[in-house]
């Protein structure tokens, strides 16, 4: 950038003025853009430097934003995503892509226990929440379901929990838990460190509840149609 387009000089003295004129050529947003990441060379940092005592708000203000810009960068190139999030997530965009059918051995799961079989309480159909849990065992694996409904809402909470009977201690964390009618996916979430789930869906006849288990080459199956209505 030549001198002489920044500080013109007077036809009087032949001398550069530190007066802004018209004939100012302002420096650009992507010069200025290194300016703040301290990339620019140093004459012309010089030359930036002296633009900016020479009372160019023009420039003094985008410098400013992009000083703001880069600070913000920086410290978002700092920040570090903490690891269970960032395997949540990409167990969700990776099983979004799968396609249903599943190559793993496929568990069935037999319905072990119902609510809906045990004595009501005395007023418990007053209540605005209707509450049922179910227990479904397949293979070395339990899994305990309870379904919440508010009166005259469409929709349904399915809170559950998987285990393993046999083995306590296996840590089922991060397992994809995914709610199907038919061939289609309904919706799906990603059991926290107790292997605990949470969905939230409206009811429909042939649900089916997919639990894959990538490790062992197994996926549990849980049929909820089978399972009476609330």
């Amino acid at each position: 950038m030549d001198p002489e387009a920044v500080f013109p000089l007077d036809i009087k003295t032949g001398k550069n003025s530190h007066h802004m004129t018209e004939a100012v050529r302002h420096f650009d947003i992507t010069e200025w853009a290194d300016y703040v990441r301290s990339t620019v060379s140093s004459n012309q940092n010089k030359l930036m430097q002296a633009h900016l005592q020479s009372g160019c708000s023009k420039c003094e203000r985008l410098k400013g934003i992009l000083s703001k810009f880069a600070a913000v960068c920086s410290r978002e190139a700092a920040y570090q995503i903490p690891r269970a999030a960032e395997q949540q997530v990409k167990a969700m965009i990776g099983l979004a892509k799968a396609p249903r059918r599943s190559a793993l051995q496929r568990l069935w799961a037999i319905l072990v226990y119902d609510s809906v079989n045990d004595p009501q309480p005395v007023g418990v159909r007053g209540t605005h929440q209707i509450n049922r849990q179910v227990l479904f065992h397949a293979g070395d694996y339990s899994v305990d379901l309870r379904f919440e409904h508010e009166k005259g809402s469409a929709s349904m909470v399915l809170v559950g929990q998987i285990a393993n009977q046999k083995t306590p201690d296996e840590l089922l964390a991060n397992l994809p838990v995914i709610l199907v009618a038919g061939n289609r996916e309904v919706t799906r979430s990603i059991s926290n460190t107790f292997g605990e789930f949470q969905l939230e869906y409206v009811p429909e006849s042939d649900l089916r509840l997919l639990v894959p288990l990538e490790s062992r080459g197994q996926e549990l199956e849980v049929q909820l149609g089978k399972t009476p209505q609330l």
